[in-house]
């Protein structure tokens, strides 16, 4: 946790002239997709839950309503977007959960990752929007352990769990507007780990699903 303290120290600090300033926390449940040397689907993991946080910087990318010459600062054009882009850290715990021939197992891992989104944030009246952003991040596991029946394993040295991974995915938030400087959300994510090259004979890929909150500060 120290090193994405520090990571999200330093996102503040270095834009803080950012548009909107946006933290969210919330939970992921993620299902391990492993396919076996045979080439088979293992079915005997489930998912399980794992914090979620998240720190980053929104802009304005295109404001369509002042493109068009409607609405203004105190009256948003309904139904018009804005679309927005962001980059940003996270962090993810990606936890499962089975058992195979009567023993137990349980994944946890912790990643730490750098995130980009685009897309247009709707106004549906002048206190409500609907944001919706398509999702690339990059990020990699810095810790993380299996339980097998009642013995811990690391699996930092485990390539399948240690490498830097890809993902890619969407988000949709229900966005309340307290007042121009503060909005809070709720939000839902779904992303999936881009298949590689071993796909997919031998292959780990991860498929949170994620529920949040969160706030947009406008300094």
């Amino acid at each position: 946790m120290r090193i994405l303290f520090l990571l999200l120290t330093c996102l503040f600090i270095t834009q803080v002239k950012a548009q909107e300033l946006v933290f969210e926390v919330g939970g992921n449940a993620t299902e391990y997709q492993y396919q076996n040397l045979n080439g088979t689907v293992v079915d005997y993991l489930k998912p399980a839950t794992g914090l979620h946080a998240q720190l980053k910087r929104e802009n304005v990318l295109v404001n369509l309503s002042k493109v068009m010459g409607t609405g203004d600062a105190d009256n948003k054009a309904l139904f018009i977007p804005t679309i927005k882009y962001a980059f940003g850290f996270t962090y993810n715990q990606y936890n499962s959960v089975g058992s195979t021939q009567g023993v137990a197992l349980s994944y946890q891992t912790d990643h730490l990752g750098v995130l980009g989104e685009i897309g247009p944030e709707i106004p549906i009246n002048q206190a409500i929007s609907l944001d919706i952003k398509g999702i690339i991040s990059i990020a990699k596991m810095w810790n993380g352990n299996q339980l097998i029946g009642n013995q811990f394993m690391p699996l930092d040295e485990l390539t399948q769990f240690s490498k830097i991974r890809m993902y890619s995915g969407y988000s949709i938030s229900l966005v309340h507007h307290l007042s121009k400087f503060v909005s809070g959300f709720v939000k839902f994510q779904a992303l999936s780990s881009v298949k590689e090259p071993d796909y997919p004979v031998n292959h780990l890929r991860y498929l949170p699903t994620t529920f949040s909150l969160g706030i947009k500060i406008n300094p």
